[in-house]
């Protein structure tokens, strides 16, 4: 195949003593960093101050595309304001001795049906070089600083950075994507007084604005020959809570519950094979063979626990992807997940259960003023916040209506399970619709308004886990967001 560098495009393109420890000793990712605990976080203004200077700093590195035609940048800013009437997803209020229990061992249990207003600015700078169509890079950075106005210890700053590569080479079309993402939050994780318990799927709203650091990258390679393509794959993630991890004897669980947050991560690897069946749709066969792990938690005594649920996976797929008419895109890939676990599982768990995989979307378009978009995805992984297994089930539907240039509509409803492997008896559905409304003043300036409703079911027994109504909550979001692109 031939080089394309050689002649060079000039347009451009456009989680009683804590223990504190990180995962980056194995994983390499990132130094230990600050290990202070709430109280003496950095102030607001120093926190917004620096992730205010790095957003500067983006915007006027970009600026560079004056000088190389091959180099392109966008930049836009966001304020966004919102409403969150349960900030910690918890519906029942925790007896009060229990509260005080928690305080007293030095830590500050959750209130129920919290709410807050939140601020939230949200620059983004991102730059793209192609000096030629063999190769491009694109580069992005997009922090976030959330300020929780009755909730201040759950403020955080969420910085996001991608560096892709990707190009085509005679027919072949390569690409390399990689997204690092590092939470400044609070380092001690939620505590629950009883009867309050984690919430459903391990809180991820209360997750997500925790110190941590994750990295996703994938890599894939497409050459077609004549009806044929061939693709291999290969993907990684890596999940390192920053949190303090803390344990709890068998009473002190009674009274109230530490989440603490395990380490994880996934590596995969394998090929698609695809043959036209019809113009630009394609059926394809595809394998994976990958390695999960769940790392440590504190044990008595000042021990460590190691996980028992690292296992391999082989996947064997079948599925269609492509655009068989001008109206539809489809992508599916499904097929039985095959799982080889280490020694030592706890009795009660199978290690033979048969599981499925599937990763699927497609996108339908009746008219040119609506979109239709369906995804739904479902494999099996290590929890975060307990030694433990389940099925990450997720579907979107997703309704987008654009009446004319400034204005378009959307309506979604969200279906999210999380299914635990026994011993664990879990089984948390929570059920999300959302409406959006978005104004377009021009082409730099725009403003959306949105709302959300969470509510949960629990579908084990409370005669087979007590605690299961505490997994249940409901949460109304609104926010009202202001763009301004550059």
């Amino acid at each position: 195949m031939k080089n394309s560098c050689k002649s060079a495009n000039q347009t451009g393109e456009t989680s009683y003593a804590p223990q504190y420890r990180s995962a980056e000793h194995r994983l390499g990712v990132l130094g230990r960093g600050n290990s202070c605990r709430d109280g003496a976080r950095r102030s607001k203004p120093s926190r917004l101050a620096r992730a205010a200077t790095l957003a500067v700093l983006g915007l006027a590195a970009a600026s560079i595309h004056a000088a190389v035609t091959n180099v392109t940048w966008n930049a836009e800013l966001t304020f966004k304001e919102t409403y969150d009437n349960n900030v910690y997803i918890q519906d029942n209020a925790p007896i009060l001795a229990n509260v005080t229990a928690a305080q007293a061992a030095g830590l500050k249990p959750v209130e129920a049906n919290k709410g807050s207003f939140i601020t939230s600015i949200l620059p983004k700078v991102g730059l793209d070089y192609k000096p030629c169509s063999a190769f491009k890079l694109s580069l992005g950075y997009a922090p976030e600083i959330a300020f929780y106005h009755s909730t201040p210890s759950e403020d955080y700053v969420t910085h996001r950075a991608l560096f892709n590569f990707s190009g085509k080479v005679g027919d072949a079309t390569w690409e390399l994507l990689n997204t690092a993402t590092y939470i400044d939050g609070s380092r001690e994780g939620p505590t629950f007084a009883r009867p309050d318990d984690v919430p459903a799927i391990g809180g991820i709203p209360l997750r997500d604005r925790r110190a941590a650091f994750i990295f996703r990258n994938s890599f894939r390679l497409t050459e077609p020959v004549g009806k044929w393509f061939f693709r291999p794959v290969a993907t990684a993630y890596i999940h390192d809570f920053k949190t303090d991890q803390r344990y709890q004897t068998t009473a002190e669980k009674a009274m109230f519950s530490y989440e603490n947050y395990v380490d994880r991560q996934e590596i995969s690897g394998g090929m698609d094979v695809g043959y036209e069946i019809v113009k630009k749709t394609y059926l394809v066969a595809g394998y994976r063979y990958g390695r999960q792990d769940q790392f440590t938690l504190p044990g008595a005594s000042g021990t460590t626990l190691h996980s028992t649920y690292g296992n391999a996976f082989h996947r064997i797929l079948l599925g269609v992807e492509g655009s068989p008419a001008s109206w539809f895109k489809v992508a599916v890939l499904a097929g039985p997940d095959i799982r080889q676990f280490d020694s030592g599982t706890p009795a009660g768990f199978d290690r033979n259960r048969f599981l499925y995989y599937w990763d699927a979307s497609a996108t339908l378009l009746p008219d040119k003023s609506d979109t239709v978009t369906l995804k739904s995805t479902r494999y099996e992984q290590p929890a975060f916040s307990s030694f433990s297994m389940y099925e990450d089930i997720k579907t979107d539907l997703s309704w987008r209506h654009k009446f004319c240039d400034q204005f378009t509509a959307a309506l979604g409803f969200t279906l999210y399970i999380g299914d635990w492997q026994e011993p664990v008896n879990r089984n948390d559905w929570i059920y999300t619709p959302s409406a959006g409304l978005t104004y377009n003043y021009n082409k730099h300036l725009s403003a959306e308004l949105t709302c959300s409703y969470d509510w949960v079911d629990s579908k084990v027994s409370a005669s087979v886990e007590p605690l299961t109504s505490s997994h249940e909550f409901t949460r109304n979001l609104v926010s009202l967001a202001v763009k301004y692109a550059f």
